[in-house]
């Protein structure tokens, strides 16, 4: 269910806010002992023991692992109602900072990526399916989006023929092929050990919070479906900085078709009173058709309708805007229009505008190796601008022509 933000609701302003309390998790199963901790993902790592939430593990059967960062790590899941994949970001409480704690009116208080996600809704944002809590982790499940963007998927060979059913075969092929590579791994790091449990399958297994061994983590052997070769291991990346690697720039076409929806869903949130605060490559995910989608609002702000001015970055420093460089105090929505300025011109010409933080401060920006329009230069000088009041705002990126006559139909 979508909630519409209330815009006369601060979440932060009873502040402040006090984390909630943790529920008590009894452990019902064993414990997996593994050789060498090291030899596993982030995220079989931090599972391999921890009893997952009866009802979650009851809903999810977890799968690969799809990123990890120093708040939290990100997972597949499969619905088990309907079958299908979505994304699981699990988020650690200890990690989660003062100021990166709202109050939702339904589900009390929690991080703000859950509160910013789940009062949001628009196709260019990825898409909050709920949420759950345990002693040591939230769960934020959301819709799952892209295209593994490697040279193994199937869906970016050009020379595929257009059969359906033999392109979901060799789909289904490269993704197993994958999963049995890092099988094949971290079976011999833990050769010998004799300590890890097994499934029928040779799947190594990972305990829950109930005993019941059909909601166990990866008790696939008797599912409907093919079991996996492996469970949790890393999955190819979707989002746009592996996209950009793998064209190595796109047309001008390409590229404005790629940064209107992002421009368009930036606009969305300026007008909920949300500021997003990392935007970057990183932080987008693409499917073939370059459908984008924005993710990871851990840095997510909710800016007063009177304004507010920061001074702590909380973004990434490639990203930052020349005040934010300089140490000086910044208003978010300016800052975020450079980091978009430096995102236009990366997926333009495939490469960073400035080698190091003083030339972002004072110097030009690499002159480009390929011509652009002069409109699409004219936007990119604007919100690059290296002052903040003469850096072009959202309303002036949205209303710009290079944004605006471009039709998506």
């Amino acid at each position: 269910m979508n909630v519409i933000l209330d815009t006369t609701f601060d979440p932060t302003a009873q502040g402040p806010i006090t984390p909630p309390t943790t529920p008590v998790m009894h452990q019902q199963s064993h414990q997996l002992e593994m050789s060498d901790d090291s030899k596993l993902t982030v995220s079989a790592r931090h599972l391999q023991r921890h009893p997952l939430v009866p009802e979650f593990a009851a809903a999810y059967t977890l799968g690969d692992e799809l990123g990890s960062g120093g708040f939290g790590f990100v997972v597949s899941a499969t619905r088990n109602s309907d079958k299908k994949e979505v994304a699981v970001k699990f988020i650690f409480l200890d990690k989660v900072p003062a100021h990166g704690w709202a109050k939702d009116p339904e589900l009390g208080v929690v991080p703000m990526e859950i509160y910013a996600l789940r009062n949001v809704s628009h196709p260019n944002i990825i898409g909050y399916l709920g949420s759950y809590q345990d002693s040591k982790y939230f769960y934020l499940v959301m819709e799952l989006h892209g295209t593994p963007w490697s040279a193994s998927n199937p869906l970016l060979n050009k020379n595929n023929d257009n059969n359906g059913s033999s392109m979901m075969e060799a789909i289904a092929k490269a993704t197993m092929n994958q999963r049995n590579a890092a099988a094949a791994a971290a079976a011999a790091a833990e050769n010998g050990s004799g300590s890890a449990s097994t499934t029928s399958s040779g799947l190594s297994s990972f305990p829950t919070s109930t005993s019941s061994s059909s909601s166990s983590l990866n008790q696939l052997a008797e599912s409907e479906e093919p079991p996996k070769a492996a469970l949790l291991v890393r999955r190819t990346s979707c989002d746009l900085f592996e996209c950009i690697e793998h064209h190595s720039k796109f047309s001008e076409s390409q590229a404005r078709m790629i940064f209107k929806q992002i421009v368009d869903c930036v606009y969305y949130l300026n007008s909920r009173g949300i500021c997003h605060r990392d935007i970057k490559d990183e932080n987008i995910v693409i499917d073939n058709d370059f459908v984008v989608k924005l993710i990871d609002f851990g840095s997510a702000v909710i800016i007063p309708p009177q304004g507010k001015v920061f001074d702590r970055f909380y973004g990434t420093i490639n990203y930052a805007s020349p005040e934010i460089l300089k140490g000086e105090k910044y208003r978010a929505e300016s800052a975020e229009i450079w980091s978009m300025g430096i995102l236009l011109y990366t997926i333009l010409y495939g490469e960073v505008p400035f080698n190091d933080p003083v030339q972002a401060i004072s110097g030009p920006y690499i002159t480009p190796r390929v011509q652009s329009s002069e409109e699409c230069l004219h936007l990119l000088n604007w919100m690059l601008a290296k002052t903040p009041e003469r850096r072009a705002t959202i309303t002036d990126v949205v209303n710009h022509p290079w944004i605006k006559n471009f039709s998506m139909l």
